[in-house]
């Protein structure tokens, strides 16, 4: 083969890489041609002392992708060495199959940690929120229920047409009016004809308002004493002095509320809508709510629903002990935590893959770097 042939096969042979080292490595190898020339080699023992153009142009591109890698260390780079070495025929196919499934799976681990990571930072976010900084939103009882509830309730009995009148579901609105809580406190803002009983844990008291006149009867040592008076005639009461509480209106309205020892009271209100409404504590921080109206009734106790019609009973029940929130929130709270050790497995064997593979490459590079210069000096 001729010098000019040998040359332009071995340009094509580098196209992959830029221009300028192209232009290097041609303009080395006619001076290293040169060279042989004038120490009296034939032409055609030197060409055929190199070997075949495409093969020395891969070990050429070995060589530069490696000098680009310890020049700019990124996984691509790294890549590309290994590439260029498996085209040399070094890396065998036995250890190259199981190094390509290591990437693939090590790839997916970053990818699985990295979602559960994510997933569980945003359950946490979105179900933790509520347990961490929920507090009772202030102007209603702390089962949640309150005038606004109680209103709506005497409304939709109105709408029903079951024996609620407009009379009817007015009142129904001032009982709940009548009571709201503050914070610690219970505060009464009696209507004309209203009246409550107080059972505290020094005696009773009986409050009435009548003809706008509020007037107070206690019995019982310093029973009068836990109750104040406003400007306005509202009564307040610590609800920890309450044992129990009942309320009637002027048509015969009642709600009743009971210390149950617990940090929530049970509560009941018949009559609203001809129906009754109960709720208890049920002794682990949660409530139990019946609803009845003649045959019918709806009941949520221990996470169960039911419905009765008196013809027709449907049950629905939540998993036990739990509540769909706080199973979201305890997944939240398991995947975090793996996901982040799973995320720093997979950095640390990625850290330990780059350093053997890189050892990898340094060697094989210098055994065909030795190769060439043997070569060159044959």
């Amino acid at each position: 083969m001729k010098q000019d042939a040998f040359i332009q096969r071995l340009r094509q042979a580098l196209g992959s890489l830029p221009k300028r080292d192209v232009d290097e490595i041609v303009a080395d190898y006619r001076e290293y041609i040169g060279d042989a020339f004038s120490a009296g080699r034939t032409e055609e023992d030197v060409i055929a002392a190199l070997g075949e153009p495409e093969k020395l142009a891969r070990e050429l591109k070995a060589q530069a992708n490696f000098r680009q890698w310890e020049e700019r260390r990124s996984f691509g780079n790294l890549m590309r060495v290994v590439g260029s070495i498996a085209g040399l025929g070094l890396l065998h196919l036995v250890l190259l199959v199981p190094f390509l499934l290591y990437m693939l799976v090590l790839t997916l681990g970053y990818v699985f940690f990295g979602a559960l990571t994510v997933a569980g930072l945003v359950t946490l976010v979105a179900f933790g929120s509520h347990y961490v900084f929920g507090t009772p939103v202030p102007g209603v009882l702390p089962f949640g229920g309150g005038a606004a509830q109680l209103g709506a309730a005497g409304a939709s009995g109105k709408a029903d047409g079951k024996g609620a009148t407009d009379g009817k579901a007015a009142q129904t609105g001032k009982i709940a009016q009548d009571l709201r809580v503050e914070g610690e406190r219970y505060v009464l803002d009696l209507h004309d004809g209203s009246r409550v009983s107080i059972v505290t844990r020094k005696g009773v008291i009986d409050a009435r308002k009548q003809g706008g006149k509020l007037s107070i009867d206690a019995t019982g040592d310093g029973a009068r004493e836990l109750l104040t008076t406003g400007k306005d005639d509202t009564l307040g009461i610590a609800r920890a002095d309450v044992i129990a509480l009942d309320l009637k209106s002027a048509n015969g309205d009642q709600m009743t509320v009971a210390n149950t020892g617990g940090s929530v009271p049970g509560v009941n209100v018949p009559g609203i809508a001809g129906g009754n409404v109960q709720m208890t504590p049920d002794g682990r921080g949660g409530m139990n709510l019946s609803v009845t109206n003649g045959e019918n009734s709806v009941s949520i106790v221990g996470g169960r629903i039911t419905v009765d019609n008196g013809k027709q009973h449907v049950s629905v029940a939540a998993p036990a002990g739990f509540a769909l929130g706080g199973i979201a929130f305890g997944y939240g709270l398991a995947m975090l935590p793996i996901g982040i050790v799973g995320l720093l497995v997979c950095v640390w064997l990625t850290r330990v893959t780059w350093r053997a593979l890189g050892r990898y490459v340094r060697r094989r590079i210098d055994a065909v770097s030795a190769k060439l210069e043997r070569e060159r000096a044959n």
